[in-house]
């Protein structure tokens, strides 16, 4: 009796793990079964766009029971991997990993492209938006906007500004605050965020405007300080940090989105079905709390509702790049 129960238990368990396997498989879209999945960062390791990748990479391998990779492809101000997927096969199979700061500025910087950023490329799903953050060394002797302006009004050019490159969001940020407050800033290109927030720690630079996820747990040690964050409302994970808005200047009162694209080449039929997947997987709990943690909130849209967004931002970064002046050839 015993040895049939235990039996019975084990065929029971079994069917179970099967059901589920079975259930996990089903729910990846049936043109991607058997690929490999590839997600092309055109960013380096470290930044908001590496961390929200490898997030939903690890939760959709999960629930679909495969494997997607994530590669970090930076260079030219995010134009070297989000080309790799406007080029690539139109199977669903190579995703990029894009936000604002590429999607939305890059065709008003870059005087030539050898794709174009908004036709060869087709969003899957819009997944989180997040403020970027003034952060300066806490030895610069101000605790507030207000304080940093009447400081660089002071002291004209000595306070040096990191970006992750020449019209990157961290440099188009520092010239519209320049702009609204007629102050003067040197500005310091690195190659990615990281090693910007490194010298920015280390004292070599004074400041940088860094993502939230890029820079919580600095922030939260306080080797760096918060000043005000770029974005329409305040974030979940820094309450207490006001928005450049309240700070008096609404021209940064932009939110950065982060979002999922494939090659236009890819069927809508196929673009539909992945993105109610990836919806489901940001409507779960635990993604929302993870996304929350690293200072960016769930950004849940449909297709149609996230392309007026695209096209909104295009319009609003283009005058951004223009009023800089700033162009890359």
């Amino acid at each position: 009796m015993k040895k049939n129960f235990r039996q019975l238990t084990t065929s029971i368990f079994g069917m179970l793990a099967l059901s589920l396997s079975l259930n996990a498989l089903a729910q990846i879209p049936s043109e991607l079964v058997g690929k490999s999945i590839k997600i092309i960062v055109p960013q380096a390791a470290g930044g908001a766009s590496d961390a929200i990748s490898r997030l939903m990479a690890a939760e959709l391998s999960q629930r679909w029971n495969t494997t997607i990779v994530v590669e970090n492809r930076p260079g030219a101000g995010g134009n070297i991997g989000s080309e790799a997927v406007a080029k690539s096969p139109g199977d669903g199979a190579t995703w990029l990993m894009s936000y604002s700061g590429t999607h939305a500025i890059n065709p008003s910087l870059y005087k030539k492209m050898s794709f174009d950023m908004v036709k060869d490329l087709a969003p899957i799903a819009s997944l989180a938006t997040l403020p970027f953050v003034l952060v300066v060394n806490p030895a610069l002797p101000v605790k507030n906007i207000a304080e940093y302006v009447a400081y660089a009004k002071a002291n004209p050019g000595k306070i040096n500004i990191a970006s992750s490159g020449n019209g990157s969001v961290n440099h188009l940020l520092n010239e519209m605050l320049g702009l609204a407050a007629d102050i003067k800033t040197t500005h310091v290109p690195y190659k990615g965020v990281a090693p910007a927030l490194t010298d920015v720690m280390g004292g070599q630079v004074q400041g940088v405007y860094a993502s939230a996820p890029s820079v919580m747990s600095q922030i939260k040690s306080g080797a760096v300080r918060p000043l005000a964050a770029s974005a329409t409302r305040r974030s979940e994970a820094l309450p207490d940090l006001p928005t450049f808005g309240e700070a008096g200047y609404p021209a940064l009162a932009l939110d950065s989105w982060f979002a999922f694209f494939v090659s236009s080449a890819t069927p809508m039929a196929l673009r539909e079905k992945i993105h109610a997947e990836i919806n489901k997987v940001l409507a779960e709990p635990k993604v929302v709390d993870q996304l929350r943690a690293r200072g960016a909130s769930t950004l849940i849209t449909t297709l149609p509702e996230f392309q007026k967004v695209i096209n909104n931002d295009l319009e609003q970064w283009g005058k951004a790049v223009r009023a800089s002046g700033a162009t890359i050839d």
